[in-house]
């Protein structure tokens, strides 16, 4: 069992192992991430708690199953579309995923390899899941469940969570097993319904998949709306209107965000650079409107969040 926590979102992302993934701070306040994670013989089962919303971009890399069962009602937004209530999410090897969770959320995760899954569930329809599953990135993946299933696979799985240690081999086996069998239940006897309400969101969602590509090649670079348009390759009007369909915010308020999440990274990890030289890397020119913006998102100001850190590792030297 390994008990993690990640106190900046630069930390949070290297513990994702097997995702090509980008997060960005969207909700005001200090990032804290809590993570329970146990491996398996079969899986990887593991439990996350998150302060803040995230705005996440993500591909699986490897050949897996991943499944992400949202905890006490937390909205989760994917591709746009906001998912029922603690809703079933799966990913698949390859699958881009836009993903807005709120703040203060929790979540279950299995992550399965595929060829593990095969040894109880056949290859035709551990393809034909893969196929369902990819439709998730135009329109809403809706596994028809018990709710009752359901609540018995987290039940297991906290269990383990919580109690892995004072269980005997054979026990966790046996967990591992009632686990996986409650998984290929809700996988194969609950067909999946798309819904697509808004004909365009294919193309738009593109559209934002090709901006947050572009940024985040960049993310050091002032961008423009009209280079970020350019990049998209659609008007800036066509870009507004695609980033409030899927992210539920502007272009700007996106970079504005992501601009103050990038600075308060270096404000904690390269002390040799001076705050006006940051700023002016990033192209700020009002540096007092600047600190007002960086306080209401991070309640402390730039010189507050490099006093901070400088005082941490000054304490963990001694």
């Amino acid at each position: 069992m390994n008990d993690m926590i990640f106190p900046s979102i630069d930390d949070y992302l290297k513990g994702l192992t097997g995702f090509d993934v980008y997060a960005t701070q969207i909700s005001a306040g200090s990032f804290h991430c809590r993570q329970k994670k146990l491996q398996l013989s079969k899986l990887v089962i593991g439990e996350r708690f998150i302060s803040t919303a995230l705005q996440y971009q993500l591909t699986l890399q490897q050949d897996y199953f991943y499944i992400v069962i949202p905890k006490n009602n937390v909205e989760v937004y994917l591709n746009g579309h906001k998912t029922s209530a603690n809703q079933l999410l799966l990913f698949t090897e390859n699958q881009e995923m836009l993903i807005r969770t709120s703040g203060n959320s929790c979540h279950y995760y299995i992550f399965i390899s595929t060829d593990k899954l095969r040894e109880y569930i056949d290859g035709e329809m551990i393809n034909k899941l893969k196929k369902t599953i990819a439709l998730q990135n135009v329109g809403i993946n809706i596994f028809i469940q018990s709710v009752s299933d359901q609540k018995y696979l987290c039940s297991l799985v906290e269990k383990l969570l919580n109690q892995s240690a004072l269980l005997n081999y054979q026990a966790v086996l046996d967990i591992q097993e009632s686990i996986i069998e409650s998984l290929r239940k809700l996988l194969t006897l609950a067909p999946a319904r798309i819904k697509i309400k808004n004909t365009n969101m294919p193309t738009r969602l593109a559209t934002v998949n090709r901006a947050l590509r572009h940024i985040h090649k960049h993310s050091s670079m002032n961008i423009t709306i009209p280079d970020l348009a350019e990049a998209s390759f659609c008007c800036a009007r066509s870009l507004e209107y695609a980033f409030k369909s899927i992210l539920s915010m502007s272009p700007k308020q996106y970079l504005i965000k992501r601009r103050l999440q990038l600075i308060h990274s270096i404000l904690q990890n390269q002390s040799n650079i001076s705050i006006s030289e940051i700023t002016e890397k990033f192209g700020i020119v009002n540096q007092g409107r600047f600190a007002q913006d960086y306080f209401k998102f991070y309640k402390e100001y730039p010189h507050e969040t490099r006093g901070r850190i400088s005082r941490l590792k000054s304490t963990v030297n001694i």
